[in-house]
């Protein structure tokens, strides 16, 4: 029935996106990228073209982030990403 390939799409995105919770302040890949891609001045809506994904995941996303790393602003961000992490 082809179920396999659907199973193995399904462990690949889990794995990357880190859906079990954690308490540790690594980022996970996704949040990564788009933490640094917002770091470099690009703008939620050009960082969500940049991935192909919406810019509400971006913002998700950097939300994340800014709780793990305990930030604030983009600036922060950028110091925080540039001196990496």
């Amino acid at each position: 029935m082809g179920t396999q390939l659907w199973a193995d799409r399904a462990r690949e995105e889990l794995a990357r996106v880190n859906v079990a919770p954690a308490q540790d302040v690594a980022l996970t890949p996704s949040e990564r990228r788009v933490a640094e891609l917002a770091a470099s001045g690009m703008t939620n809506k050009d960082v969500a073209t940049a991935l192909f994904i919406s810019p509400k995941t971006v913002e998700a996303n950097l939300g994340r982030v800014y709780r793990k790393l305990g930030i604030k602003t983009r600036a922060e961000l950028g110091r925080v990403i540039g001196d990496g992490e």
